[in-house]
């Protein structure tokens, strides 16, 4: 089997560092599955950053934003064949002061939503942050998986071809947002969150999640608590795999009918533009065939009268 590459963007003060103590386990599971890791600490993301990258991974930028060149260089790169995993964390881009959702969201259809998710305890009544998942969607990332833990994350709001990959449970869980006025977190309304998800885009693939600690060596919510290891192996095995090439015509084809679409947007503003300017032609040309009538009358008047003077 041929070496696989990783690089971990560090370039955007990510909370990531997988040099660090805290992910000596994850680094641990890279390397056993084969992984050349590597790490982009001093430049912006370019194409040559990311030659020969199988996998890029962002893990939780923190008071650092994307330029729209490198935007558009991530989304290339995923277009093309290369996977990307986005990490977030609880109030996602608004408390972490980063611009993820301009990559995740206009491009993928996954937005990390400025929240964090919470449920009650069963045993104490307490609500906490640490999120037990039970129940999973039928997936290559989900194969085997029996319960997972997931600790302060925060809730993804999906379109495009987005799909849910994790979901909490229906009841009992409800989300808080951060208000500045009053300096603490406003509960909402209970209802089920997804707070991991998965696309395919072009002939590349994206994971993103809400919750960085996963990849932590945390004993309650790390890489070794319940199943979270096998999660996250899960995540690197399909991540590499090849996408389907009726997925890619798929996508081609949405593209092609977007692209339609947005052309068809183009013509009708241009049909509207054009008409606004045939009605202010025709006005113009019926105030100056007025301002014609009035100055022949004005000089006719003027005519009348001078004649009058000279009678006199």
């Amino acid at each position: 089997m041929l070496e696989k590459t990783i690089l971990f963007d560090l370039c955007h003060n990510e909370m990531l560092h997988i040099d660090e103590d805290e992910f000596s386990n994850f680094n641990t599971l890279l390397k056993r599955l084969n992984l050349k890791i590597k790490k982009n600490e001093t430049e912006a993301i370019t194409n040559k950053v990311l030659q020969n990258i199988d996998i890029l991974f962002i893990g939780n930028p923190i008071d650092n934003y994307f330029s729209n060149i490198e935007i558009k260089i991530i989304c290339d790169y995923v277009r093309v064949g290369g996977s990307l995993i986005l990490v977030s964390e609880y109030g996602a881009d608004y408390l972490q002061k980063t611009n993820l959702n301009d990559i995740s969201g206009n491009h993928f259809g996954i937005f990390f939503e400025k929240n964090l998710i919470k449920e009650m305890k069963e045993n104490d009544e307490k609500s906490s942050s640490m999120i037990q998942i039970e129940s999973f969607v039928e997936h290559d990332i989900t194969n085997g998986l029996r319960e997972l833990i997931i600790g302060g994350t925060c809730s993804l709001f999906l379109n495009k071809d987005a799909r849910p990959l994790l979901q909490s449970k229906k009841h009992g869980l409800w989300s808080e947002v951060f208000s500045k006025s009053k300096e603490q977190w406003i509960k909402e309304k209970e209802q089920q969150q997804i707070i991991a998800s998965y696309t395919e885009y072009g002939k590349g693939k994206v994971v993103a999640l809400g919750d960085i600690d996963v990849f932590t060596n945390h004993s309650s919510i790390g890489i070794s608590s319940l199943d979270n290891q096998q999660f996250i192996q899960n995540i690197i095995e399909w991540l590499l795999k090849t996408v389907e090439e009726p997925n890619v015509l798929t996508f081609i084809l949405n593209q092609m009918g977007n692209l339609q679409n947005e052309v068809k947007d183009i013509n009708t503003v241009v049909n509207n533009i054009i008409e606004t300017m045939t009605i202010l032609e025709k006005r113009l040309s019926f105030l100056e065939e007025r301002f014609n009538l009035s100055s022949v009358s004005k000089k006719s008047e003027n005519r009348e009268e001078f004649e009058k003077i000279e009678e006199e």
